[in-house]
C-alpha cells in the first residue's frame, strides 16, 4: 500500500464493519457515500485473506467475513489502527524527526530544526519551526517522546521502554486477543516480533473468537474513564441498520458497568439515562460517540440502585417503569439424573431452585421483564 494510500478516519471504517458483518452481507451498491464507498474498497484489500464472495441472481457480488477461529491466532482487524493517513512530507518529517533522536540524548528544538534544515529529503517552508513545534507536541501526546525541563528550554529524547517485553510475550498475546483494549497488546507483539523475541510455536488458540471487539477500542476507554472518575457521559447511538452518515443525537448517560455476554459475544454498557435515571443497556458497537460529561454528585446512590435492579435482570432489554412479575415452573423428568434438572442448576441465573422430590424441581424468580425468558422456558416445554 502506497505511503499516503491511507484510511484517515477509523470511525468511517467501525461503522461500515458493523453493518457490513453484524446486520448482514452488503454490496458496493448499498454504500452511495463517498467515506463508505473508500472504507469499502480499502477493507477489501486488508482484509483479503478472510473475505468471501457469493453472487446472487442478479449477478451482483455480495462481500462477507468468513474466518474460522480455530485458523486464526492474532485479530485480523487491528490492521485499522495500524495505518493513517498522512502526506509525503509528514512521512519524512517523522523519520528525520526519528533519526535526529535515535541516539537516546536529550535535544532541544533547535537542534532538531537544524537536523531538518541539514536534510534534503523534506520540503520545508517558512513555516519549519511551528510545524516541527506541532510534530513534538504530537508525539509527546502519543508517548513516543519525552521531555524535560533545561532552565528555560525543553529537551526532547525518545521514549525508551524500561519493560523486558521478551518476559511478558505469553501474558501481551493473550491480553491482545481477549482485552477490550487489545490492540495495545497488538502493538506490544509488533515490537516483539521486530526484536526476534516473539515465541516459536502460538502460546493460544481461541474456540470462539469475536473480532469485532477491537473497533470499540476507542469507545470503551472514555466510558470507563468516565466510571473512574464518577462523571456522566455523552454518547450518540446509531439506529438499528442505519447505512447513511447522519450523526444521531447526544444523550446524557451515568455509566455503570460493561456486560459481556459469553452466549452471543455482544458487549453492552449498563447505565442511567438522565434524566429520569431509567436503567438501559447499550450495544457498545452501536455506539457513534461518547464524550466525558460533567461529575456526578450522587454517582454512588446511583451506581447502588442500579447494582440492586440488575439482581432481577433476565437479559438486556430496557426496563422502563416496569414491576417484578414472578415466574415458577415445575419440572417433573423421568429420573433424578436427568438433564432437565441439571439445565435448572446450571441455567437459574438469579433464581431459585427447590427440589419437591427426587424427579421433580420448581423453579422460581422475579424479574422486570419476563418476555425476555420466553426462549429458555420452551427449551423445556416445547418439542425437544
Amino acid at each position: 500500500m502506497a505511503a499516503n494510500d491511507r484510511i484517515k478516519d477509523i470511525a468511517t471504517v467501525r461503522k461500515w464493519l458493523r453493518e457490513f458483518s453484524l446486520f448482514g452481507d452488503k454490496t458496493r451498491l448499498d454504500f452511495t457515500e463517498s467515506g463508505y464507498r473508500y472504507a469499502y474498497e480499502k477493507s477489501e484489500q486488508l482484509l483479503d485473506p478472510i473475505l468471501n464472495t457469493v453472487r446472487d441472481n442478479h449477478n451482483c457480488q455480495h462481500v462477507f467475513i468468513s474466518v474460522d477461529a480455530r485458523d486464526i491466532c492474532h485479530n485480523p482487524l487491528f490492521v485499522f489502527y495500524k495505518i493513517h493517513y498522512f502526506k509525503d512530507n509528514d512521512i519524512k518529517l517523522h523519520f528525520t524527526i526519528m533519526n535526529c533522536l535515535a541516539n537516546g540524548d536529550f535535544k532541544s528544538r533547535e537542534d532538531i530544526v537544524q537536523s531538518v534544515f541539514n536534510t534534503n529529503v523534506y520540503s520545508f517552508d517558512d513555516g519549519i519551526d511551528s510545524t516541527v513545534n506541532r510534530k513534538l507536541k504530537e508525539y509527546i501526546k502519543l508517548g513516543i517522546i519525552d521531555f524535560k525541563r533545561d532552565s528555560r528550554k525543553l529537551l526532547y529524547a525518545l521514549n525508551r521502554c524500561s519493560v523486558d517485553l521478551k518476559r511478558w510475550a505469553h501474558a501481551i498475546h493473550f491480553f491482545s486477543e481477549i482485552d477490550p483494549l487489545g490492540v495495545i497488546g497488538s502493538y506490544l507483539r509488533d515490537r516483539l516480533d521486530r526484536t526476534g523475541h516473539l515465541p516459536v510455536c502460538e502460546p493460544f488458540l481461541f474456540r470462539h473468537h469475536y473480532i469485532h471487539h477491537v473497533l470499540d477500542a476507542e469507545i470503551v476507554p472514555v466510558i470507563a474513564e468516565a466510571i473512574h472518575k464518577q462523571s456522566s457521559a455523552w454518547v450518540s447511538n446509531n439506529a438499528r441498520h442505519q447505512t447513511d452518515n447522519s450523526k444521531n443525537p447526544k444523550s446524557e448517560i451515568i455509566p455503570i458497568r460493561f456486560y459481556h455476554s459469553v452466549q452471543s459475544g455482544r458487549r453492552y454498557l449498563v447505565a442511567c439515562r438522565k434524566p429520569n435515571y431509567q436503567l438501559t443497556f447499550m450495544r457498545l458497537d452501536r455506539i457513534q460517540t461518547v464524550e466525558l460529561g460533567n461529575k456526578v454528585p450522587d454517582y454512588q446512590k446511583r451506581y447502588q440502585d442500579v447494582i440492586e435492579r440488575l439482581t432481577h435482570v433476565w437479559g438486556v432489554s430496557d426496563i422502563g417503569e416496569r414491576e417484578l412479575t414472578h415466574l415458577e415452573m415445575v419440572i417433573k423428568a423421568q429420573s433424578p439424573d436427568d438433564y432437565a434438572l441439571k439445565r435448572l442448576e446450571l441455567e437459574k441465573r438469579h433464581g431459585a431452585v427447590e427440589r419437591i422430590d427426587d424427579c421433580t424441581s420448581r423453579f422460581s424468580i422475579d424479574v422486570w421483564e419476563v418476555r425476555e425468558m420466553l426462549p429458555w422456558v420452551r427449551t423445556f416445554i416445547g418439542n425437544i
